[in-house]
Order: C-alpha cells, then sequence, then structure tokens
C-alpha cells in the first residue's frame, strides 16, 4: 500500500510551551505507537524533507531535540533514540508540485507543508490522514484545512478509533471495488482474520458488491470492534447473552445456527472453508438482511492464536446470499 499518512509538522508548534516534560513525553509515545501501528498494517507514512527543521517555539527546532545535548528541552535518551528511528523510516514526499506551503485550521494558519500535501493529495483522490504531536490542542478527526483559499476534509488520526475510521471512510472516499475493498480491509477491520480466498464471495450475495458495500463495512466494523469482546464476556459465563451483545455491536441480528443445520452434512460442508491450512466450520452468521446475504465467521479463544490480552479472536469465513439449510 502506497503512503497513506503524512506527518504534520506544524502540530509541534507548542512542544516547547509543553505544561510538563511528561506532557511532551507522552504526546511523542502516542505518535510512536500511531507510526508503529502503521508500520505494522504496511500502510506508508511520508515526510516533508526538512521535517526535522520544525520549529518547537522558544527558538527550539526539532532537529536540536534529536541531536543535541545542549538543547533546552531534556528528553529520555531511549525515547528519542525510538523517534529517530521512526522519522527515518518515513519517506520524503515529493514537494514539487506544491504552489503553496501554508495551511490553515480553525482560523490559524502555520507552515505545514505535510497538511499541504495531504490537502493536495486528497483533492486528487488519493485519500491520506495526518499524524500529528497529539498535545492536545491539535485537530483531531475529521477536519476542514484551507491551502490557497480551497477547503479540503482531512482526517487527523491521533489513536486507534480515529485510524480505523480513517480507512472506513476511504473505502467510500474512493468508491473501492472489490479489489481495492480487499486492499484496505486490513487497516479497516484489523481485529479481524481473514479465511483463505474469501474475497471472491464479495460477488456472491444476492445484491451487486457496491449496494452492499456500506452494509459490510458498517457490520465488519463492529465485529472488529467489539466481536472478540463479546465472545470473551458471554461464551463461558452467560451464552444465552451471547447473541444480544454481537447483534447490539454490530448494528443488525446476528446468530449461531441450530443443531438440525449443524448435523446436516451439506449444510456443514458448505460453511467450510480453510483458514492457515485448516478447515474450519463457520456458524456464525450477521444477517445484512433479514432473509438473505450472510457474513459468516467464528470465534477462536485466545489460546488458539496471538492475540491481544484477554481476547482471542474473530475469523471471517465466508460471504454469500445464504448457506445451505435441511429441507
Amino acid at each position: 500500500m502506497s503512503a497513506r499518512f503524512v506527518l504534520d509538522e506544524s502540530s509541534w508548534a507548542g512542544a516547547a510551551g509543553a505544561e510538563s516534560v511528561e506532557v511532551l513525553t507522552d504526546a511523542i509515545e502516542q505518535l510512536l505507537e500511531r507510526l508503529d501501528v502503521a508500520r505494522d498494517r504496511g500502510e506508508g507514512v511520508v515526510k516533508h524533507a526538512e521535517y526535522d527543521q520544525t520549529d518547537l517555539g522558544d527558538g527550539v527546532q526539532l532537529y536540536s531535540l534529536l541531536y543535541e545535548r545542549g538543547c533546552p528541552l531534556r528528553l529520555d535518551h531511549d525515547l528519542l533514540q525510538r523517534l529517530i528511528l521512526a522519522l527515518d523510516r518515513a519517506n520524503d514526499f515529493d514537494d514539487s508540485t506544491l504552489t503553496a506551503y501554508d495551511a490553515a485550521t480553525d482560523g490559524t494558519v502555520r507552515f505545514a507543508p505535510g497538511l499541504a500535501w495531504a490537502h493536495a493529495s486528497c483533492r486528487a483522490g488519493r485519500y491520506v490522514a495526518a499524524f500529528p504531536l497529539p498535545l492536545g490542542e491539535e485537530p483531531v478527526g475529521q477536519v476542514s484545512v484551507t491551502v490557497a483559499n480551497a477547503a479540503q476534509e482531512i482526517f487527523f488520526v491521533a489513536e486507534e478509533s480515529q485510524h480505523v475510521a480513517f480507512f472506513r471512510s476511504v473505502i467510500a472516499w474512493e468508491n473501492a471495488d472489490e479489489t481495492r475493498f480487499e486492499r484496505l480491509a486490513r487497516s479497516a477491520f484489523p481485529a479481524l482474520e481473514w479465511a483463505d480466498d474469501i474475497w471472491g464471495g464479495l460477488r456472491a450475495f444476492s445484491r451487486p458488491y457496491i449496494d452492499v458495500r456500506g452494509d459490510l463495512v458498517r457490520c465488519l466494523g463492529g465485529l472488529s470492534d467489539h466481536g472478540a469482546a463479546c465472545f470473551d464476556n458471554f461464551l463461558a459465563a452467560d451464552p444465552g447473552q451471547l447473541a444480544g451483545c454481537l447483534s447490539a455491536r454490530v448494528g443488525t441480528s446476528v446468530s449461531d445456527e441450530n443443531g438440525a443445520t449443524k448435523r446436516h452434512a451439506p449444510s456443514r460442508q458448505d460453511r467450510t472453508r480453510r483458514h492457515q491450512g485448516a478447515a474450519k466450520v463457520f456458524w456464525w452468521h450477521v444477517k445484512l438482511r433479514p432473509n438473505v446475504d450472510r457474513i459468516h465467521f467464528l470465534y477462536e479463544p485466545a489460546a488458539a492464536g496471538p492475540v491481544g490480552p484477554g481476547n482471542g479472536r474473530i475469523v471471517v469465513g465466508l460471504f454469500k446470499d445464504h448457506c445451505v439449510l435441511p429441507n
């Protein structure tokens, strides 16, 4: 995936006047976390070639903070080394076509080549978001940015909820076809795993893919954000509440198959797919419509694979109009 994020140098403007070293340290830690996540997901991050010349206020530049022992801002050495490495990994964007380097948010105009580049990219139909230094006063979420008297909505990402919201929005903004949907899915629904060869199923609904795409984003988003937690909380302790929890979080009816269906060999075969080399049966399903169009999935406890603390994982197995049922 080519670059989806640009570093916003203008957000460092108040760094020298931060309330405390701890506040600045926490902000850098949050920025590093976003950079790590983007790198792990292969999303691509770029910066202006002179990003390290950014003014932090009080006559201090970012270069001084990173490399000069005499800098009046004193931060943990290991933290600065991590920041240097993260910045080195970000490629420089080509600014040769930019006609302006100032950008305005909320009426404040700042020298912001990164935002100017994001502005131009978004206006050209290639949506990128900005990674600010989250000191608490910078814009977050979807914000109007004006460059050369032209306004453009740009996403500012400081935490995971904004990170995934950006990619879910990109699916609609770029009118993603089936191939692009597949490419964006890992970033838009990062807590989900996918069965082998699942993506051909985007053509297996009762409606054309483009008509079902919005429902897919909403329901897959609910599964990614909350699905594993619903199973963790209710599967053993109160299984009767599980379908209700999932339905509430996903925004439509979610259910397991009944016993007759599970005993029916053709039904089992129709819901069986391979995941990481193993055949698995995907009984649970999201009902995009009451009588048709399904997302089939399963839950595996944490011991089944490398997952976050306390949570198992949701594996999405197939998309289909309707699977086989007993007569």
